[in-house]
């Protein structure tokens, strides 16, 4: 006589997704296209963001200091 182990279910596979399939595949796909990028324009984009918080700041202490 043997006994069946059964197998217990984690709370992912009981819970149930509030979104329908296609809707869920929309948003992973918008996610991975955040990912992906083009490196060069990230680059820029952090270089323009450091010096514009660095202007006008109220000390005289950078928030990002000088890259030597």
């Amino acid at each position: 006589m043997g006994a069946t182990a059964k197998r217990s279910t984690t709370a992912e596979e009981t819970m149930e997704s509030p979104l329908e399939p296609e809707e869920r595949e929309r948003i992973l796909f918008a996610l991975d296209a955040l990912l992906e990028g083009d490196e060069e324009e990230q680059r820029e984009t952090f270089a323009f963001l450091k010096k514009a918080l660095d202007e006008d700041r109220p000390s005289y202490r950078r928030l990002f200091p000088l890259d030597e």
